[in-house]
């Protein structure tokens, strides 16, 4: 038995999503790949040690003064301060940020306290963008995001799907997805 990423643009969850007319859809849902913070992760790791080193040189050349126990605190807690926001952002963004693919539709679901649902129906996607930038192939392990685009849907004109492992799979679902649902109801879709 093999267990199921839900990092992974493979299906983590395949099911029956209930509506109202009793029908059941393939359920595939994706989450944030903590992967994506790790630019963020590299940048803080330069920034705490050339603060460090900065302070250990004005230390030894005693630049400070009898000043420097208060510098090294205040230098401690703002380095604490800094991490403490990443792993904040961190956490958030991997526990509660989900993506939902059904038959129809496509779902962006956030929130820890208050749970955020953003809905765009498949028939009403027009384009799809996928970004993957240098630092997310270098650094980030290949994640990207995918920006979805509606003319139809006007309270969410434009979906983006941030931190997607695996993009171009996911992409690739999505359009296919989005032309088959297009091609049940007539609709002319160019380039798949």
């Amino acid at each position: 038995m093999s267990e199921s990423n839900p990092n992974s643009p493979i299906p983590a969850k395949e099911g029956v999503d209930s509506t109202p007319n009793g029908a059941s859809e393939t359920v595939h849902e994706w989450a944030y790949s903590g992967k994506a913070m790790r630019a963020r992760c590299v940048l803080y790791w330069v920034v705490s040690l050339v603060v460090v080193g900065l302070m250990g040189t004005l230390t030894f050349l005693d630049m400070l003064g009898e000043a420097y126990l208060t510098a090294w605190i205040a230098t401690i807690v703002v380095l604490l301060l800094l991490w403490g926001q990443f792993y904040c952002v961190y956490f958030y963004r991997t526990w509660t940020i989900r993506y939902r693919l059904t038959e129809h539709r496509l779902d962006t679901i956030q929130g820890l306290f208050t749970k955020t649902v953003d809905t765009m129906e498949l028939l009403y996607i027009d384009d799809l963008r996928m970004v993957i930038t240098l630092w997310d192939r270098l650094l980030n392990g290949g994640v990207g995001k995918i920006i979805v685009f509606s003319k139809v849907d006007k309270t969410d004109s434009q979906l983006t799907l941030i931190g997607v492992d695996e993009p171009q799979k996911m992409f690739d679902i999505l359009n296919a997805a989005r032309a088959k649902v297009r091609g049940k109801r007539g609709f002319i879709t160019s380039g798949g």
